[in-house]
């Protein structure tokens, strides 16, 4: 939960910092030292940020980030080992696509260096997307012997189609910002450095416009049910992963990973 109130009246967090900039909510996800890797405490303080944005009529847009040239290295796997609790966990990532899909403000996701696994989901739920050029993305699930989240499991088809879809989630292997961009995850691959001063700049462009017509046509672009059908699907996901999560075979995965494996 957050922590306390600065000065100017703002929520400090412990694994994000947060600012309002002239109507613009900016969250950056700040682990740099595990290259932004999220825990269930992130998971805490993204929950809170969004739904604090979305219930703030000081908020117009949203901006989501990552500190020091990286966006996120993933889940933190030394959350999926005991003596964690999965149920939290599980509740964690629920709740924040949970609270990605009821968004009712624009959101913009400003892209560096790395975005593994719920980095690259994250995508799903963009209204707008950059990234610098040279980010690698993965979604190593199977390597790891997991199941994918954040209704990944059908959105990501839906985008990208189901052939691609699965040879990203079958392999795990990297790709790129010119895919990326290609598949239409992206809105704009943009030159290293330069994709959260990009989706500043389109956030002060939304910033002129109706804010009632703008957040009427997020909401007519959602399928009918958008919401709960995320939620269903986030849901089926993680029982499965939590029952994957108990196979000697994911465990010595993971265990494989941590100590510096691929």
């Amino acid at each position: 939960m957050p922590a306390n109130m600065n000065s100017r009246g703002q929520t400090m967090y412990q694994d994000i910092t947060y600012s309002i900039d002239n109507g613009i909510a900016v969250i950056t996800i700040n682990r740099p030292k595990v290259l932004n890797a999220i825990r269930i405490q992130t998971y805490d303080d993204l929950i809170d940020a969004l739904n604090s944005s979305d219930q703030n009529d000081e908020v117009k847009v949203l901006v989501l980030t990552g500190a020091e040239g990286r966006f996120t290295a993933g889940n933190d796997l030394s959350d999926l080992l005991p003596p964690s609790d999965i149920r939290e966990l599980k509740k964690r990532v629920g709740g924040i696509f949970e609270a990605f899909a009821r968004l009712s403000k624009p959101l913009i996701i400003a892209q560096e260096g790395v975005a593994i696994g719920i980095g690259a989901n994250m995508l799903l739920h963009a209204d707008i997307a950059y990234a610098g050029k040279s980010i690698r993305y993965s979604l190593p699930f199977a390597k790891i012997g997991v199941t994918s989240e954040g209704a990944c499991s059908v959105l990501l088809a839906e985008a990208i189609g189901p052939k691609r879809a699965n040879e990203l989630l079958y392999t795990g292997r990297f790709f790129s910002a010119e895919e990326a961009e290609k598949w239409g995850l992206l809105t704009a691959m943009v030159d290293d450095g330069q994709a959260l001063e990009t989706a500043m700049n389109t956030a002060r462009e939304l910033l002129k416009n109706s804010q009632d017509s703008i957040r009427a046509i997020k909401k007519l672009g959602k399928a009918e049910g958008h919401e709960a059908r995320v939620n269903k699907a986030v849901e089926l996901e993680m029982e499965m992963f939590g029952n994957l999560l108990d196979t000697p075979e994911t465990q010595a995965r993971i265990n494989h990973v941590l100590k510096g494996g691929k």
